[in-house]
């Protein structure tokens, strides 16, 4: 569902990483209609070289990755020298990947099949705004 509010979303900037094309175009449709900036990638090593170089307010990654665990992306990230951006889990994977997820430095977990609308309200958080 895409929001009847365009525009709420226009103070961040998002970093997607997913390894599925069709999956990953969906989030980026959504996130710009949304009024986003959008950055996606489909590996962890791809990620890795981007936050080097971009800071991102919002990084949204799954966690079954081809070439990285998401826990262990996640915990990079949130280890990161600069300035650290809140970080979300989009994941299909159940328990025990969830709780790992969280240990490692996510902000928020959600399951797939995703209701867009919970991560669009996450997204307009007053503290994710203020860290724009």
């Amino acid at each position: 569902m895409i929001s009847e509010q365009p525009g709420r979303l226009a103070h961040l900037r998002v970093l997607v990483i997913e390894d599925v094309a069709d999956i990953r175009e969906v989030f980026v449709m959504l996130l710009r209609s949304e009024g986003a900036g959008v950055t996606a990638v489909g590996t962890g090593r791809e990620a890795a070289d981007v936050v080097a170089r971009h800071e991102f307010d919002v990084v949204l990654t799954d966690l079954g990755l081809p070439d990285i665990p998401g826990d262990v992306l996640v915990r990079q990230m949130a280890n990161s020298t600069h300035r650290r951006p809140r970080i979300a889990v989009i994941t299909g994977y159940g328990e025990p990947y969830l709780t790992r997820a969280r240990q490692a430095g996510a902000h928020a977990v959600f399951t797939k099949p995703v209701e867009w609308t919970r991560v669009v309200d996450y997204l307009c958080r007053p503290d994710l705004a203020a860290s724009a």
